[in-house]
């Protein structure tokens, strides 16, 4: 089962590897998109997940997770050939949608094989190191391909990142079929569908912990949703071209690596720092200038260590049979409020990204309010007890 924890590390960086991520609104620009038909891609990209995300957390928890992974690389595979073949947004949509589709059979997924492999090696109470590890790789394989697409499109073409992509995602599929489905995972069948989702929502409801995490979880991904879906559109208003794009964005991943690769050191304490991520978002929306990037890459860097020790906290509390499911529904309450907010971002969009961005943040004042009036208590105790104890899955029985 070791080998699948290293096999694991490489899947994350190689589906990190999207070259056209950097210069996609530079591409859709080029096929005559305005801002508005980049925020009607998102929002496609975002009903997707909204669809698809609790059904495909389900299907890896009632299925062979690995399978779902050799699909989610297929779709990524697939969905790069079709956006470079792209010469409008009706086709690019397509292209969007099978790239959503990577999205959905993913989230969870990968963190859902970690977890229970690392249960069959008796090591899950280092999750949040080695996964930790995992998506600074996965961040890693995003910030190269951000330089090198950059630098693909300048001196090629555009639609080249988009085919090269594929390639990559061919490999990931054949080491995806290799991997060994972990003992600790249980194939649940006993459960219809609805009865699967009742069940991880009556554990959400039932732990005060894992409500204020959903909460903290939600808050974090809307605006972080927002600050990647849109950078592109951010990085033009800022005056960058191909370039710059790529080194801007290749820097943005590169301070989520770190912050993935700290958020381990800095334990459950990293909860406390929530605020300050918010804070960050803010001050990048408010300031029209290129010292905004400063606030722009602490808020990338600050997500990554909040979200690693968040997310870690709900796998400790977690049933396996549910627990792909359950980072799912997460995911889904996120996306929801996406879809409605994306729209108005593209509207707003049109008259200053800055505004939009604005806009996007008050999520972060609203999710304020609940974390100094309960949420920062609650996660204090959690840091006593990780501290104090060598059995994590302990703190939701304790806090429940």
């Amino acid at each position: 089962m070791r080998s699948n924890i290293t096999k694991l590390y490489l899947l994350n960086l190689l589906s990190g590897i999207v070259f056209w991520y950097p210069i996609e609104k530079l591409f859709l620009q080029d096929i005559h998109v305005n801002a508005f038909g980049v925020s009607v891609n998102a929002v496609i990209f975002l009903t997707i997940q909204i669809i698809f995300d609790v059904p495909s957390g389900i299907l890896a928890d009632k299925w062979n997770r690995k399978y779902v992974l050799v699909l989610a690389m297929l779709a990524l595979a697939v969905g790069s050939i079709v956006g470079g073949v792209s010469t409008n947004l009706l086709v690019y949509l397509i292209a969007t949608t099978l790239v959503g589709a990577f999205v959905v059979l993913t989230s969870g997924t990968f963190q859902a094989v970690m977890y229970d492999s690392l249960r069959d090696l008796k090591d899950q109470t280092h999750y949040d190191k080695h996964q930790g590890r995992a998506s600074a790789l996965f961040l890693a394989g995003l910030g190269f391909s951000s330089l090198a697409g950059g630098y693909i499109a300048e001196l090629f073409d555009y639609r080249v990142t988009y085919f090269a992509t594929a390639v990559i995602m061919i490999v990931a599929m054949i080491i995806a079929v290799t991997l060994k489905e972990p003992k600790a995972h249980k194939e649940i069948n006993d459960k219809k569908l609805f009865e699967h989702v009742r069940f991880s929502l009556q554990k959400i409801k039932a732990s005060q912990l894992l409500m204020q995490l959903a909460l903290l979880l939600a808050a974090l991904n809307i605006l972080r949703g927002a600050q990647n879906e849109y950078a592109g559109l951010y990085f033009i208003a800022l005056g960058l071209g191909a370039i710059p794009i790529g080194y801007a964005t290749a820097f943005k991943w590169l301070a989520s690596s770190i912050g993935q690769l700290v958020a381990p050191k800095i334990g459950r304490r990293a909860l406390w720092y929530a605020p300050l991520f918010f804070v960050a978002f803010t001050l990048f929306s408010f300031i029209e200038s290129l010292w905004s990037l400063v606030f722009f890459f602490a808020a990338s860097f600050l997500y990554a260590v909040v979200a690693n020790q968040a997310e870690a906290a709900v796998q400790d509390i977690t049933p396996s049979e549910i627990r792909a499911t359950t980072l799912s529904l997460l995911s889904f309450a996120s996306n929801s409020l996406l879809i409605p907010l994306g729209l108005l971002f593209g509207w707003l969009a049109l008259e200053s990204v800055f505004i939009a961005y604005l806009m996007i943040s008050t999520i972060g004042g609203i999710y304020l309010f609940i974390w100094f009036t309960k949420g920062h208590r609650l996660f204090a105790r959690v840091h006593k007890r990780a501290e104090s104890s060598p059995a994590p899955p302990s703190i939701g029985s304790e806090l429940s």
